[in-house]
């Protein structure tokens, strides 16, 4: 969905950020969790976070073609980039944790990546092959 359609995409990962940031909201209670997002040490978080889905979700509606589809995967990076960056700094451990979770992330991931790297690479000689007539 990504590569055919990022408005759709980032449309949906906005408002799915949002329920995320809901569910902390709920956890913490809706005051706190607010009024933390506004110390100063968090506030440059914050307005990131918010900059980038207002920006995206801005992106999405006036700006179409292949500027547009730049834009928005731009602006989809930079809050997916945020959020990580509030996963790091308002979660206890966070830092800790995060590199847990990415190093046990990656372990699962490695032979996906390793068979999808083959599969392409096989594709990839197949297509030059074909084009340059020698298979």
């Amino acid at each position: 969905m990504i590569y055919i359609r990022p408005q759709k995409f980032a449309l949906s990962f906005t408002f799915g950020s949002l329920m995320f940031m809901g569910s902390f909201a709920i956890l913490k209670g809706p005051y706190a969790h607010f009024m933390g997002m506004l110390v100063p040490e968090r506030l440059p978080f914050t307005i990131v976070y918010f900059g980038s889905m207002l920006a995206t979700l801005f992106f999405t509606f006036t700006v179409g073609g292949a500027l547009g589809y730049i834009v928005v995967m731009a602006c989809s990076a930079a809050q997916l980039l945020a959020l990580m960056w509030y996963l790091v700094t308002f979660l206890p451990g966070g830092a800790a944790g995060m590199q847990m979770l990415t190093s046990a992330i990656y372990v699962m991931m490695k032979p996906v990546i390793i068979a999808c790297t083959k599969c392409w690479a096989m594709f990839l000689t197949r297509v030059v092959g074909r084009v340059t007539g020698s298979g």
